[in-house]
């Protein structure tokens, strides 16, 4: 038995305001409690990001949903290996379950029983979503009509999708979340990069991981309706005065649509759309990827900036005021 599906990243940052603040201009709904907040999509009755604050920008936890008899069977899992310790929950957490380190690297993971709420993204939205009908050669469905994209169209979020963090080894990651957690390996490329998913239906990957000196935070990723939606929300984000990480583009690992901004601590947060789907696990075999042919298909170079491990970071850069104008 195995994790199900991925819950929630908890965040810790110097300032809990500016990053709320963030996530609201990146399309999230959300709350604010004292020194910390909680973040949701639009109509889904699930926490999406946690921030809490701390001296330090970084990833506190991840959280991913299980049965209760596949909680028992990954504590059971976790209790045999000399390098994960069964931990008591951090002080004010919001959901119990079975709380566990790997020793590792330090990360600090939650398994709850709390299914996995109905979003309006995914394989089978909660609601009806609209089509998105686009002209290919031999494959014109939008005829006699003008593609209904308002100028000012607001991309909404509609689910958490996946988060990616850094590594010292690879190797010792795939082993663990195969082997403590259940997931998958979908695919990697070499010792530098790997992607999982849990088992019997899942996106490409819910979780990845970075090769780096030191374990961090990358980013986290939300599924929009369309392209045009990670097109038009990144560049919103750049109109309001936040940093551009990467984009717009396109992956080769997943297959989806990209655009990456900078948070007010240095992570990034990603729009995505059209990511490659799992339904049937023997259906799909995993490869090890030359990384010249892994990490995108097209789009703007990557920065330099974007494979920098910036957890550790102290300084907070708010949104500069900018005109702007389309004339």
């Amino acid at each position: 038995m195995a994790v199900k599906h991925f819950h929630h990243a908890t965040l810790q940052v110097p300032d809990v305001a500016a990053q709320f603040q963030f996530y609201k201009d990146f399309g999230l709904t959300g709350r604010a409690r004292g020194n910390n907040a909680v973040m949701r999509c639009k109509d889904r009755k699930q926490d999406q990001v946690i921030i809490t604050e701390g001296s330090t920008m970084g990833l506190h936890d991840l959280s991913f949903g299980a049965t209760k008899a596949g909680i028992r069977k990954i504590r059971k899992r976790a209790e045999e290996r000399d390098d994960v310790s069964v931990i008591d929950p951090p002080k004010n957490a919001p959901y119990r379950g079975l709380w566990i380190r790997h020793d590792f690297d330090g990360m600090i993971y939650n398994v709850n029983d709390d299914p996995a709420a109905k979003s309006l993204g995914g394989v089978k939205p909660a609601k009806k979503q609209p089509e998105y009908k686009v002209n290919t050669p031999g494959h014109f469905y939008r005829v006699n009509e003008k593609l209904d994209l308002p100028i000012d169209t607001k991309p909404v979020p509609r689910r958490l999708g996946h988060m990616v963090h850094f590594t010292p080894e690879v190797d010792r990651k795939v082993d663990f979340y195969s082997d403590v957690l259940g997931l998958q390996l979908t695919d990697r490329s070499g010792d530098l990069i790997a992607f999982m998913r849990p088992a019997g239906g899942s996106d490409h990957h819910v979780v990845g991981f970075v090769k780096d000196k030191k374990p961090g935070f990358h980013h986290i990723s939300f599924e929009v309706g369309n392209p045009d939606e990670v097109g038009m929300g990144g560049q919103s984000l750049l109109n309001r005065g936040y940093r551009n990480g990467w984009g717009f583009g396109r992956h080769a690992l997943g297959s989806n649509f990209f655009w990456y901004v900078r948070d007010p601590h240095m992570g990034l947060c990603e729009y995505f759309s059209d990511i490659d789907y799992i339904a049937e696990d023997d259906k799909w075999t995993p490869r090890d990827w030359p990384i010249e042919v892994a990490f995108y298909l097209w789009g703007p170079p990557p920065p330099k900036a974007f494979g920098t491990n910036y957890t550790g970071n102290r300084k907070v850069v708010k949104p500069e005021s900018i005109s702007y104008s389309r004339v």
